[in-house]
């Protein structure tokens, strides 16, 4: 608990008014709440065992309905996480998704986040295991061989979760089909580039999410992944990753971006 109230400070003093918080111990959800900010908390399920899978969906549907009479719930909302593709049953990723569809719950996916990810999806070789791959392969224990021949996204898509509008992290390796299909739904994305370039994930092809019209979000992607959770400065790193492909004042603009929350009120 002192770590997250620590977190909080830093939100704080960086000046942060709306976060987007995902977690997986679901811990934060009250210190959150009652901390003065607005924005939503994503409660992350993930789980490849189908019956496992979906009994912790229902806890966490269960959790997001009953903290929607919380006295302080409004500005601070809470939402879905599917951790990813490769970390949830197929089911679990359409009846997450499906509900929140219905239910009007926002939802979060990480996504096409390494170049590792895209290959074990498309069941290819790569001349490397990253710690991406290793966590795929390894903790996991999940084989290429289970997996569609499919990209992520269009993988999701497939699913039909991307029906949800869900909030979209990383996604560094797509197609322009895929980002096509992301502008047709009305996805938003999340820019973690620090993460990414501490990660070796790549980079995100920002420009073409931009031209295409899709809201892009700067994200620090926590701090075991990022020097601090000041956007900020994510934003001066941007700028330099994507110079002379980015205009600096688009990213800049990105810091004070309405975050779904505040654009729903």
């Amino acid at each position: 608990m002192a770590s997250i109230e620590q977190g909080i400070r830093e939100l704080k003093e960086a000046g942060t008014t709306h976060v987007g918080e995902i977690t997986n111990t679901w811990q934060s959800v009250e210190p959150l709440l009652v901390s003065g900010l607005a924005g939503i908390v994503y409660l992350e399920v993930l789980g490849l065992n189908r019956g496992k899978a979906l009994k912790r969906l229902e806890g966490a549907k269960e959790a997001i309905t009953s903290a929607q009479s919380h006295p302080q719930h409004g500005r601070m909302q809470l939402g879905l996480s599917l951790h990813a593709p490769y970390s949830c049953h197929r089911d679990l990723l359409r009846a997450g998704a499906a509900w929140c569809r219905e239910n009007g719950i926002p939802l979060c996916i990480h996504v096409a986040e390494s170049p590792e990810e895209t290959a074990l999806f498309l069941r290819e070789k790569t001349p490397a295991l990253s710690w991406h791959a290793r966590f795929v392969a390894g903790v996991l224990g999940l084989l290429p061989s289970k997996l569609p021949r499919l990209p992520p996204v269009t993988y999701l898509a497939s699913l039909g979760v991307l029906e949800a509008r869900p909030l979209l992290v990383h996604v560094i390796h797509v197609t322009d089909q895929e980002i096509a299909a992301i502008a047709k739904a009305g996805c938003a994305v999340v820019h973690c580039p620090r993460s990414n370039a501490r990660l070796s994930c790549g980079r995100m092809p920002l420009e073409r999410y931009l031209d295409a019209g899709i809201t892009v979000y700067l994200g620090t992607d926590s701090r075991a992944s990022s020097p601090s959770l000041d956007v900020r400065e994510e934003a001066a790193f941007a700028e330099e990753l994507h110079r002379g492909l980015v205009a600096p004042e688009r990213i800049a603009a990105m810091v004070h971006q309405a975050f779904p929350s505040e654009r729903h009120e």
